[in-house]
This record gives structure tokens, sequence and C-alpha cells, in this order.
């Protein structure tokens, strides 16, 4: 889409820092309503006040972000957020780094890609509460692990030795972890449970073979539930999982592999489904055995299982029923 002001935000937890494509000024207001308002005033002042021509380029960065992104949409003033590695490879080899130089590489980024721009909206309060509340059960979750694995250390190194005091006080430690896993999974399903179009969607993407509680709630949160995320090619570029040519010429062939530029966290998740449905999913199963005999190497045979089970997934999104398990020819 074109408008006629784009403006670059480097956004940080106290400041941020904004530029208008085109122009030399570059102002830093704080990062609160206070800062908000006179952001607007700036634009009004000094851009333009037709605020219909103005759209705000900003990097992905978490929560830094939330308060701004509920200030624009409130004003009606356009904004796009985008990944902070194709910012940044857009700009070239640059040295030195401050979040003025930023501010300005965000907004010639934008001028250049002004075509390729698209309006987003805050998710929803419900889709923001998913977010934090899964961010903190996995955090439980690896907390417990920690506890878990340290134990096994110390009694696999001092065995009767180990005292019987740090035994009992780090299994009450993951017992509590445990509970609290378990109540923000509850408060987690009661969140979904608010918002039709995230339950309905959740329970279209558990109808999958292979993808469980865990994975439909990540995914959930990361196509921002389906709407960042569309099509299921690109939400397997995105985790990972789509190959990709490598030759150039006739000189230089590479394989043909995945990318390492990857949500990994997803694509953990997602091997541990393909894991799963390899092992209940009789078709999923028989391709796999199909790819193996082929002589394809595990690894490769598991992603295809992989992006089979992403592309079932936009397919039930898509047209809005279950997916019905099939037998094996």
């Amino acid at each position: 889409m074109k408008k006629k002001f784009i403006i670059g935000a480097d956004i940080s937890k106290l400041t941020i820092d904004v530029h208008c494509h085109g122009q030399m000024e570059i102002m830093t207001i704080s990062n609160d309503q206070k800062g908000y308002k006179q952001l607007l005033r700036w634009f009004k002042k000094q851009i333009t006040r037709d605020i219909g021509s103005i759209i705000v380029v900003m990097e992905y960065t978490g929560v830094y972000t939330y308060s701004l992104e509920r200030f624009l949409h409130a004003q009606h003033i356009d904004y796009v957020k985008r990944s902070a590695l194709d910012i940044k490879r857009s700009a070239g080899i640059k040295r030195g780094k401050t979040d003025r130089a930023d501010a300005m590489m965000i907004s010639k980024y934008g001028w250049q890609r002004m075509e390729e721009l698209k309006p987003m909206k805050p998710v929803s309060d419900a889709q923001q509460q998913l977010r934090q509340l899964m961010t903190y059960r996995d955090k439980l979750v690896a907390d417990k692990a920690s506890y878990q694995s340290r134990l096994k250390e110390l009694k696999g190194q001092m065995r009767e030795n180990l005292n019987a005091k740090i035994i009992e006080s780090t299994e009450y430690i993951m017992q509590v972890i445990a509970e609290e896993i378990k109540q923000i999974e509850a408060d987690i399903e009661e969140t979904i449970s608010k918002e039709k179009g995230i339950q309905t969607n959740y329970n279209l993407i558990t109808s999958v073979r292979g993808i469980g509680f865990v994975n439909a709630v990540h995914m959930l949160i990361v196509t921002e539930n389906f709407t960042r995320f569309t099509e299921a090619r690109k939400f397997a570029c995105y985790c990972g999982v789509a190959p990709f040519e490598f030759k150039s010429g006739t000189s230089i062939k590479g394989k043909t592999k995945t990318s390492h530029l990857a949500n990994k966290k997803i694509k953990s998740l997602l091997t541990m489904a393909a894991q799963n449905a390899i092992n209940h999913d009789p078709e999923l199963k028989a391709k796999y055995e199909e790819k193996l005999k082929e002589g394809k190497p595990k690894k490769v045979a598991l992603n295809i299982i992989r992006f089979k089970i992403i592309e079932r997934v936009f397919a039930v999104i898509k047209r809005q029923s279950p997916y019905i398990l099939r037998q094996a020819a």
C-alpha cells in the first residue's frame, strides 16, 4: 500500500526514537502515554494533519510495542511490525549502532517496501493474556526440568552421602512448580474459551493428529490466531521446516535444506508433533516409512512429516472443519 509519510520507530523499554523518511529531525519520546501524546502532537505539527497518510513501521520487540500499538490504533494511525533481521539485512553492511540511526534505518526500510506494507491491528486482550500465560508456563516447565536435572546429577555424584534436606527441599519445590503448571494450563484453557474465534481454531487444529495442547497454543500465539500467517508455506518458512535449494550457475550446487533462520521453539514442538503423529497416524507413519525406504535420512523424512502437519493445520483453518483421520492405503 502507498502512504505519503513513512515513520520509522526504534522501540526500547523506556524510550522510542522516531524518524520520518525524507526529513532530518529525529525525535525521542518516552515509551508511555505521555510520550505517545507528544508523538501525536509532533505528527500533526511537523509531519501532517492528515493522520491517514501516515504509517508507523517498527520491529517485533515483544511487550515493548504493546501500549504503543493500542494508542496508534485508537488514533486511527496505521502501523506495521516487521522482522528485525529483515530490516537489518535491508540496510547492508553497517558500522556502529545507535537507536537514532536505527530509527532512520527503519523509516528507509519502510519507504523501500512501501508496496508490501499492510496495516496491522493489535491482538485481542485474550490473545495477549494467552501469550503471557504460555510464556510463564514455559518458564515454569524449564525451572522444573532444571531442578530435576540438578537433583539427578547430585544423586549420581554424592549417592548416599547427599544431604537429605537437599533432596526433600528440591522435591518439594518441583511439586509446587508442577502444581503451578497445572493451574496455569487451566487458566490458559479458560482464556481460550473466552474468545470464540480462538476456541474454534484451537478445536480445529487439535483435531490434527500430533497437535496437542502446547503445540496448539503456541501456534495460536505466533500466528496471532492465524491472521499473521495465512499460508502453510510461509509458516513453514518461519518455523524452519520449508526446504530451499542452494545452487548458482553450473558450478555451485548444494543440498536442498531448511534454513537455520527459524523460530526454533516452534520447530522443536513440531518435531515432537511429528514423532507423535508417526506413532498414532497410519497415513503419516506409512509416508515416513516410505521416505526411509527411498533412502531419505531420518531427519529429512521427519521434516516431511512436520511439513505435512503444518499443511493439515492450515487446511482445517481454511475450511473451518476438523481433520478426519484416514487409514493408510
